[in-house]
């Protein structure tokens, strides 16, 4: 029967017609409805309507048929200067237009409903109801924004049944059940990304939006047009199942086999608009895992079962969505486990890199070891020069083991000691394992019945081993030794780099401690105190100095000085300062000739090495004579003492002076003070004038009070101005302190 007159022409006279057509649940109903309409809109001559008509009727049939259920109606009613669409279904509950989203594009149908259309509404019918849309002939058609024109080539491209262009063979792929709501929800992200291009796609036709980019456009065009048939095939089963309230669909599609080729493209398609999501180049949020490991099951396996089919060859059993997932807990767990270890190793070395000692070495490797393998205990066992083996560190270990290891021999046969010395992993997996190639274990540690031992190596040289206890039976897999191996070689470069370093200061601290007297002579009536606090975990040899030594009868030099720097260079310096100040001492005695020689001599050398040293000094000779004591200073640019007489009052004794070793003739200041009993004489460095807190100094003024509180304390007052300003930066010294003082005895 011809399709036009399927439709029954329910009332014709006058100027009105209406037309009905029954709309069963067989596939093409709609197709049929959108081309009923189509003759009748042109039997009437409404042929520039037409096209909005049948979009119209295509969905409210399509919205009646999913959610009421055949049988339906489509009612045309043509009412000059109105023509009616009219859908009548079973169903009393009115469809809802909500707003559209970011979330879904659900209800996009009703406001496409509203762009085309003069009205429509909702009428109820008896046990069921009836949606229409009304249609002004020769009205001015609506103006539609950009979103309602996208709509309206959403519906037309993502909502039409497919025409097929060619007779390909089909073939029958059964996935097996999925839940409705996953299917409903990946269904929903898809929309959106298709939205949001051809939102864009729109803006740049019309010109209010930059072009889009041809990447972005080629995404478009494959997320649209590729692999549609499968797309809208599982779409509308979806919807089917959700309108039964059926929480499970069981999906079947029938493909030709072009369609694994279209499959591939779509997958890598949405692969890419994912990685435009995830670099926020798109407003669409990237698909969750769930909709990521949902459309590679089904699209893979629509692809291995189609071009199998097309080959002729027998096919693979389906894997189902369930397995599929199972499987991908297995991947997700096994990802999980890496990247736990990979974070271990990365928290590992961030705690490396601020290890200075073997033992902060060990601390951080085995805290991160015993975390990341759940062992019973560990320890960190290193090469020395002797016999023995050192044991910088263990965590969870009782003292009875701790002491065994401290005595463990090089030569012993024990797991951490054949590691070391093979240069090879030792893994012993069960109780049995361990007493037939360890039996002295078995005394050691009664407890432990698995363990690994992995040596530690630098450039071939075997600095010792890494163990752990486990108190169960423990199956070391490649992934777990690899990771053991990796802390291992992680460690040795730790501890390869603690060791030089502990090396470098060694030798500085030797070095400077030659820089300084080995010990401070024996002043008759004069108390003679030090205090010398180089910056903390510094290599660099610093440049304060200080010294005391007799100069002839009844004579004594001091001498306090900061030569500028640090390093070898300054050590130097430090030493040439010092040892000329010793060697002037023997030929002069007047203390500004002293001074002037020593800075021609600092000047020279800076030729001879030309460098930016220079120094601040200042010195003095103590005499003791019948009459009294008495100190003559003089300074090269150095902060003056502090006095601090018998009853407690303090002097800040204010001196000038050029730096030595950068002009030609250096200005220097001279004073001479009398030390009275019970008198004391403080000098300082600018280690402890300059130190700072936020924006206060020590300063001078610091020295003097903190000198002042030890004399009514009865303290030593350099050990008290150390401290006092060791606690003022909290321990954080920017500079060298030295602090050196003679106190007269009382009479």
């Amino acid at each position: 029967m011809d399709e036009a007159t399927e439709a029954i022409p329910a009332e014709e006279g006058g100027e009105v017609v209406e037309v009905v057509l029954p709309l069963d649940g067989a596939p093409g109903a709609v197709a049929r409805a959108r081309r009923v309409v189509a003759q009748q809109f042109a039997h009437q001559g409404l042929t520039e309507i037409a096209d909005d008509a049948q979009l119209v009727a295509g969905e409210l049939a399509t919205n009646a048929l999913l959610y009421a259920g055949p049988p339906a109606e489509l009612v045309l009613r043509f009412m000059p200067p109105r023509a009616r669409v009219e859908v009548r279904d079973s169903n009393p509950v009115p469809p809802v237009r909500p707003r559209p989203s970011g979330d879904a594009m659900t209800g996009r149908g009703l406001h496409l409903v509203e762009a085309l259309t003069h009205d429509w509404g909702v009428m109820s019918r008896g046990s069921g109801k009836a949606v229409w849309a009304e249609f002004e002939v020769g009205a001015t058609a609506k103006v539609m924004d950009d979103e309602e024109a996208t709509l309206i080539a959403m519906w037309a491209a993502d909502e039409a049944e497919p025409v097929r262009a060619t007779t390909d063979e089909l073939f029958t792929v059964r996935l097996g059940d999925v839940p409705t709501d996953l299917l409903l929800s990946a269904k929903s992200h898809v929309d959106n990304l298709v939205r949001e291009f051809m939102l864009a796609a729109s803006g740049a036709r019309s010109g209010t939006t930059a072009p889009v980019p041809a990447p972005i456009a080629d995404l478009l065009e494959t997320v649209v047009s590729r692999f549609a048939d499968a797309r809208q095939a599982i779409k509308r089963q979806a919807l089917a199942a959700a309108s039964d309230g059926k929480d499970h669909v069981r999906l079947e599609l029938s493909l030709p086999a072009s369609a694994a080729d279209a499959g591939e493209e779509y997958l890598r398609a949405l692969d890419e608009a994912d990685a435009y999501c995830r670099a926020a180049r798109l407003l669409t949020l990237e698909s969750s895992p769930q909709h990521r490991v949902f459309r590679r099951w089904y699209v893979e396996e629509l692809i291995d079962q189609l071009r199998s089919a097309a080959a002729g060859g027998p096919r693979a059993p389906v894997l189902t969505f369930e397995r599929r997932l199972l499987r991908e807990i297995d991947v997700v767990a096994a990802a999980e486990r890496r990247s736990e270890r990979a974070a271990r190793l990365h928290a590992l070395t961030v705690a490396l890199a601020a290890a200075a000692t073997p033992e902060a070495v060990a601390d951080a490797v085995l805290e991160e070891g015993l975390a990341a393998l759940g062992a019973a205990g560990g320890g960190l066992l290193l090469a020395t020069g002797g016999p023995r083996l050192a044991l910088p560190g263990t965590i969870g270990y009782d003292q009875h083991t701790v002491a065994q290891l401290r005595a463990e021999s090089r030569d012993a046969d024990l797991p951490a000691a054949v590691a070391m010395r093979r240069g090879e992993s030792v893994w012993l997996e069960s109780r049995s394992e361990r007493d037939n190639r360890f039996p002295e274990l078995a005394g050691l540690e009664p407890a432990t019945i698995s363990m690994c031992a992995v040596p530690l190596i630098v450039d071939g040289r075997r600095l010792g081993a890494l163990r752990f206890s486990f108190h169960e039976t423990r199956l070391f897999d490649a992934d777990e030794r690899s990771f053991v191996e990796a802390m291992a070689a992680q460690t040795a470069q730790a501890l390869d780099r603690a060791q030089q370093y502990e090396q470098r200061m060694d030798a500085a601290r030797r070095l400077q401690r030659s820089l300084l007297p080995p010990q401070l002579p024996t002043v008759p009536g004069i108390d003679v105190s030090a205090s010398y606090e180089p910056v903390a975990a510094t290599m660099e040899v610093g440049g304060d100095f200080y010294d005391v030594w007799s100069c002839g009868p009844q004579r004594w030099a001091i001498a306090i000085g900061d030569v500028c720097g640090a390093g070898p260079e300054a050590a130097a310096a430090t030493a040439l300062a010092r040892h000329t100040l010793r060697a002037l001492t023997m030929g002069l005695s007047d203390i500004e000739m002293i001074l002037r020689h020593l800075d021609r001599a600092l000047a020279d050398a800076a030729i001879e090495t030309p460098n930016e040293r220079f120094s601040t000094v200042l010195f003095g000779i103590l005499e003791m004579s019948p009459e009294g004591v008495w100190v003559d200073l003089v300074s090269g640019g150095h902060p003056g003492p502090v006095i601090v007489r018998a009853d407690g009052a303090a002097e800040i004794i204010e001196l000038t002076g050029s730096l030595l070793g950068v002009l030609p003739d250096a200005v220097v200041d001279r004073r001479r003070i009398e030390l009275g009993p019970g008198d004391e004489i403080i000098l300082v460095t600018d280690g402890a004038t300059d130190a700072r807190r936020g924006g206060s100094f020590f300063g001078i003024e610091g020295v003097a009070a903190t000198a002042q509180a030890a004399r009514r304390q009865g303290t030593d007052a350099a050990a008290a101005i150390d401290e006092a300003v060791r606690n003022f930066v909290d321990g954080r010294l920017q500079d060298d302190l030295v602090v050196l003082t003679l106190r007269r005895h009382a009479a």
